[in-house]
């Protein structure tokens, strides 16, 4: 087999295929917020989150829970309609991951809910859904399935336990426009590498 420039670009290209494209963590970290104020929607990072019962808590006290950051979501009425993520520019976007807890300290401070539901709408109108369980304090990290991927719309949902939207605390979450194909052990990365380097080696002295 005759080894050409052409080979070397089709070598390369497809260690460069395989490439996990950037995901960002959306913290909310950098919206202006003073006293836990209710707002109609946030813009950060390229993306939108919108809710009829939005708040930015920037001080937690002793009634909401603290995430440890200097701002997180909270949907504190439960309204049916939850805190929907969109992207600024209108494209899709996959969902990796994210943070989220019972808002209410005190079980007694409000209607704190005990799941938090998740509902994606994706291009061409599919569907997705999933349900995670609140830990009892604190914020719980959860991991979204791969599936989750080419979204128009995010909607996190807190749920009590009769099934009615409930309160919930929401941050870190982590998006992206996900893997383009499988990602390689670096292992397999360097031996590409190395293998495409050295064919490079005889292909230019076959021509010296």
């Amino acid at each position: 087999m005759r080894v050409t420039a052409s080979t070397l670009g089709v070598m390369l290209a497809s260690i460069m295929w395989a490439a996990p494209a950037a995901a960002i963590d959306i913290t909310f970290d950098d919206l202006v917020s003073a006293g836990n104020p209710s707002v109609a929607a946030v813009e950060t990072s390229g993306y939108r989150v919108s809710g009829p019962a939005l708040h930015t808590i920037d001080t937690p006290g002793s009634l909401y829970v603290d995430s440890g950051s200097p701002v997180y979501l909270a949907q504190i009425d439960g309204p049916a309609t939850g805190l929907t993520l969109q992207r600024l520019d209108g494209a899709s976007f996959d969902v990796y991951e994210f943070a989220a807890a019972r808002l209410f300290v005190s079980a007694t401070g409000g209607l704190n809910a005990a799941q938090v539901s998740l509902l994606g709408l994706g291009v061409g109108g599919t569907t997705l859904a999933a349900l995670y369980d609140l830990p009892v304090s604190g914020f719980g990290h959860f991991v979204v399935p791969s599936t989750w991927s080419h979204l128009e719309t995010v909607v996190f949902q807190g749920v009590l336990p009769s099934g009615r939207p409930g309160a919930l605390a929401l941050d870190d979450v982590g998006v992206g426009s996900g893997p383009i194909g499988p990602v390689p052990e670096p292992a397999t990365i360097a031996l590409a590498l190395t293998t495409a380097l050295g064919l490079g080696a005889v292909l230019l002295r076959g021509r010296f």
